[in-house]
Parts: C-alpha cells; sequence; structure tokens
C-alpha cells in the first residue's frame, strides 16, 4: 500500500487525524516535524529562534527525503512543507497526497500559536498563510478533505477515497 501524506494548514488536524488513519489500517505513523525535533533534540519553535526559518525548511526537505523512502505509513507535514517543490517530490514518490482543508475560524478555536512559530506575531497571519498555502497544497494534493466536524468523519473519507 502507498503511503498515505497529509498536507495543509498549521493546526488543520493532520497529526490527530494521520494516527487514527494509521491505527485503523494497521499502519505505521510519523510526523515531520516530530523527525526534525528529534534530529534536532529541541522544539520546533527554538530551532526557528536560534537558526531561522531557512535552516528549519532544509531540515524539513531533509525529512521528506528520508520519509519518502518509508512503506506503509500514514506521514502528517508541517504546514509549510509545500513550500519546496522538491519536498512534494519526494513525498509523492511512493505516496496518495491529502490536503487536509480547514477554516481559519476552526484552527483559531483549537489552536496553540505559542508552540508555531510562524503564528507567533498573531493568528492575522493564518489568514495570510491561508491566502499564500490554498493553491499550493491544492496544486499537490490527490484529494481534499474537509476536517470542520468531528474527526472521524474525515478519517472515514480518506479511507474510503483509498481503500477503493
Amino acid at each position: 500500500m502507498k503511503n498515505i501524506v497529509l498536507i495543509g494548514m498549521s493546526g488543520c488536524g493532520k497529526t490527530t487525524l494521520g494516527r487514527m488513519i494509521a491505527q485503523k489500517l494497521s499502519m505505521k505513523f510519523a510526523d515531520t516535524d516530530e523527525m526534525i525535533e528529534k534530529k534536532e533534540g529541541k522544539k520546533i519553535k527554538d530551532i526557528f529562534a536560534e537558526n531561522g526559518e531557512g535552516y528549519f525548511r532544509d531540515l524539513e526537505t531533509l525529512a521528506a527525503k528520508e520519509i519518502s523512502k518509508f512503506k506503509n505509513y500514514v506521514i502528517s507535514t508541517g504546514g509549510g512543507i509545500i513550500l519546496k517543490d522538491e519536498n512534494m517530490q519526494y513525498l509523492k514518490q511512493n505516496s496518495v497526497i491529502i490536503y487536509i482543508k480547514r477554516s481559519v475560524q476552526s484552527i483559531k478555536q483549537t489552536i496553540d500559536a505559542s508552540n508555531r512559530p510562524l503564528l507567533s506575531s498573531g493568528l492575522k497571519r493564518l489568514y495570510e498563510m491561508e491566502k499564500e498555502r490554498t493553491p499550493v497544497y491544492e496544486k499537490y494534493a490527490d484529494i481534499v478533505v474537509i476536517n470542520e466536524e468531528e474527526p472521524e468523519k474525515a478519517v472515514n473519507e480518506i479511507i474510503n477515497y483509498i481503500i477503493n
């Protein structure tokens, strides 16, 4: 079975949905941000603060390259992984790409912006990022899944797409 890669805005539910899908399909789960934190021995916000966004994006590319070799995984990605075409080329090699779409209003209700370096300037940035990134998410997605209700609804939609 191909990997399932989840892309979308920060706070749209990629990690939550990814873990649920992996469990239901008896697949392994990986999160690119968690991989980066483990390798660097520090949180993403600290990597941004100490080394800048460019350094983080390079680490993200290394993670995308490494994870593209995995098999039978559900993979949650950082919201900005789509900013480099190279990352998406790695991920598309043996994966179905699913864009998890969620409104900024819903994200604002559940997100902890203090752990999200690009949102430290305020949630207004979330609207700007949505406008900039939505066309890119859509460009790379094999399917778009709306995540506005109970997570099970989105999980079931994804599983139905994968197995049919």
